[in-house]
This record gives C-alpha cells, sequence and structure tokens, in this order.
C-alpha cells in the first residue's frame, strides 16, 4: 500500500514538473519572440530617421536607397510580428499589430509628402532644400502614435511575463492599455 502511494505522488511530481516545464518552455519562447519584435522595431525605427531627415532634391537620388533599407527593415519587423502571433497570447499579437500599422502609417505618409515635394518641384522650380520630416504635415503626431504603441506592447509584455502565462486576466491588460490613454485623436 505504501508503494503504491509513494508512486502516486512521484507520477504527480514528474506531471507537476512536466508541466512547469512547459511553462518556462512557453514564457521563454515568448520573451525571444518579443524581445526580437522589438530589436527589429528599432532597426526599423533607425532606418526611418535616417529617411526622415534626408534633404530633398539635394540627396533625392538616395531616397531610393532609404527606401529599400526600410522596406527590408519592415520585412524584418513583419517576421518578427509573425512570431508574436504564433508564441501568443492574442493581446500581444493585436499590440504588435497596431506597432507595425503605426509604422506602416509613418513610413506612408513620408512616402507621400516626398511625391507631393517632388511634384511641386517640377512645377514650380524651386529647389530649395528641406528634409523629409519638415514635409509631413503631423510628422511629431505620426511619431508620438508609435512611441505610444511601442510602449504598450512593452507594458502587455510584462504583464504577460510577470504574470502567470495563462492567468494573466483579460481585465487587467485592458485596465493597463486604457490607462494609457486613446492618442489617436491628437
Amino acid at each position: 500500500m505504501f508503494t503504491l502511494l509513494k508512486g502516486r505522488q512521484e507520477s504527480r511530481e514528474r506531471a507537476a514538473d512536466r508541466q512547469e516545464q512547459r511553462r518556462q518552455r512557453r514564457l521563454d519562447a515568448r520573451r525571444t519572440a518579443y524581445v526580437t519584435f522589438l530589436k527589429e522595431l528599432s532597426l526599423t525605427t533607425d532606418a526611418c530617421e535616417k529617411m526622415f531627415d534626408l534633404v530633398v532634391p539635394d540627396e533625392t537620388e538616395a531616397w531610393g536607397a532609404l527606401g529599400r533599407g526600410v522596406a527590408d527593415c519592415f520585412g524584418g519587423l513583419f517576421r518578427a510580428k509573425l512570431e508574436v502571433e504564433m508564441v501568443g497570447p492574442p493581446v500581444m499579437a493585436a499590440q504588435a499589430e497596431r506597432v507595425l500599422e503605426q509604422v506602416t502609417t509613418l513610413v506612408d505618409e513620408c512616402e507621400k509628402a516626398y511625391a507631393r515635394h517632388q511634384s511641386y518641384v517640377r512645377e514650380s522650380g524651386n529647389t530649395d532644400p528641406v528634409r523629409i520630416h519638415e514635409l509631413v504635415e503631423y510628422m511629431p503626431r505620426l511619431a508620438n502614435r508609435l512611441n505610444v504603441q511601442r510602449d504598450r506592447f512593452v507594458g502587455a509584455a510584462r504583464v504577460q511575463l510577470d504574470g502567470d502565462v495563462n492567468e494573466v486576466p483579460a481585465e487587467v491588460l485592458r485596465g493597463y492599455l486604457g490607462a494609457l490613454g486613446d492618442f489617436a485623436d491628437r
């Protein structure tokens, strides 16, 4: 009888150890994916900043090279977002998507501003140098929104990694994200 009870206890302990190992592997995978996403975001924002500081029309030939650099970094950011989606949870995938949307908006606005400026130069003949970020009407607002989304991603990641992986209540995350406010109207 004692041997049977001891065997059951050992079985429960092994099962608990396996469960803890799975939980730890899941945490490690999430931590790796979140850090990779943030590294790719940093590379992408660095590439974007080079594009923002481009002086046109003086450095117009550099536009294509900078655009390719941003596109390459954006590809890495997109792959990192997919990794976040794979390791989850869904709230983190949604946060990564919001960050990606802000980066896309920022780059799109720069490309539109560049195209408008090129058209203006052709029509007016005015070749006064201007930086790309000066051509984007709401550049500070767009940059702020990206920073807010990055901070929200980091905050949500901390909640996910500090808490019990499967037991972080959605209300906690909603409360945290809601406390940051909605910056869409700024």
